[in-house]
Formats: structure tokens, sequence, C-alpha cells
């Protein structure tokens, strides 16, 4: 399979696992007397640790063929894209630090991609 469809895959299953852990906090919080094995079965949780192992394997393949130099820094465009899902799935309020930053990681993005080809 492509390294490229790989990385994809592997940063979009760590942006939904990160998604199912607010969505299992919140679940949590809304029950809070829950007994124990009903949190480990819940489906909020389930999907957390799905996304999270799927992102895991899928990253093992794209550091076997990507050097570490280049993986790691695109793998920033996982915290772009938590922030994005905070403002527009939980309405968390985002201030001007918050966009800036954006702003330089997807520049630091970029300016990897293009040193590499």
């Amino acid at each position: 399979m492509n390294t490229t469809l790989l990385f994809i895959i592997s940063l979009l299953s760590s942006v939904a696992s990160h998604y199912w852990q607010k969505r299992t906090a919140i679940y949590f919080a809304c029950y809070p007397g829950m007994a124990l094995w009903k949190r480990v079965l819940c489906y909020q949780l389930m999907l957390s640790v799905f996304f999270l192992l799927l992102g895991a394997v899928t990253w093992l393949y794209v550091l076997r063929d990507w050097s570490v130099s280049m993986a790691y820094p695109m793998l920033s465009l996982n915290l772009v894209l938590v922030m994005l899902i905070s403002k527009f799935s939980f309405g968390e309020v985002l201030s001007v630090h918050h966009w800036v930053g954006c702003g330089v990681i997807l520049l630091g993005v970029v300016v990897i991609v293009a040193s590499t080809g």
C-alpha cells in the first residue's frame, strides 16, 4: 500500500481517537456513578481504542518507509485537525494564538514537503 495513504489513515485515525476520547470523557461526566465494567465496555471508549490501535499500526508502516525527520513533523497536522474538531464539534473557543500556531504548523509542513521534493 502507498505510504502516503498509510500516513493519511494513521493521521485520521489518531484524530478520530482523540475525538472519541473527548466523547468518552463527556459521557463519563454525565454518569459519574457508572460501574467500571460499563465504562470499559461503552462504545465511545471502544471506538477510541480501535482508532488508536489502527493509527499506531499504520504509523509503524509509515516509519518503515519514511525518515523520522520527515514523518514526525508531518504528524503535527494532527494538532491542527484536533483543534478544528474541538472548535466545530465541541464548540470550544479558540484564541488568535491558536490560529497563529496552526498557521506556523502548516507553514512548517509545507517547508518540509517542499524540501523533500
